[in-house]
């Protein structure tokens, strides 16, 4: 049997430091976040710009699919015909509510940059520039098609001749 000693032979404990370093970024990691923001922010700007004129000409067809389908429920509800009259020159479209209607009359003028085409029938078409499409007290149309055009993008608000279903289309 060994003796034991208590004495400075024994190895005292000692607490364990770990060595635990704080660690920020460095001067050059910064450089290269601002870099990158500032790249980025640069590039944003030419993004938003083509968004807001593809909005606006989606809210043009959109408007006018609008007054298509008032003119349609007021020419069913008073049981009279109700044009809806195009001018292609002041790229105006006009609805002209029948005397009594519930509706006022309204008048659209496209934004700019917007190019207006109307096909409709012969019947409904005073000149190049002007012409008309009609709703039936039946609920029909004189049908047609109005396409609106923005370089090479397109909207077009088909006029269902037999029903009178307004749709809106992509071109």
């Amino acid at each position: 049997m060994q003796p034991r000693f208590a004495g400075p032979a024994r190895q005292q404990r000692r607490p364990v430091r770990l060595a635990v370093r704080v660690r920020g970024f460095t001067l050059m990691e910064l450089l290269v976040v601002l870099l990158l923001v500032a790249v980025i922010v640069a590039l944003a700007p030419p993004l938003w710009s083509n968004a807001v004129p593809a909005a606006e000409h989606r809210a043009a067809a959109r408007q006018i699919a609008q007054m298509l389908k008032a003119a349609r429920s007021e020419a069913v509800a008073r049981r009279t015909d109700v044009p809806v009259e195009f001018d292609l020159t002041a790229r105006q479209i006009r609805l002209a509510a029948p005397q009594g209607a519930a509706i006022v009359n309204r008048v659209y003028t496209l934004p700019e940059g917007i190019a207006l085409e109307l096909t409709t029938t012969v019947a409904e078409t005073q000149s190049p520039e002007r012409a008309s499409v009609r709703f039936y007290p039946d609920g029909g149309s004189s049908g047609g098609r109005v396409t609106l055009r923005v370089g090479e993008r397109g909207y077009r608000v088909d006029i269902d001749w037999l029903s009178g279903r307004i749709a809106i289309d992509e071109a």
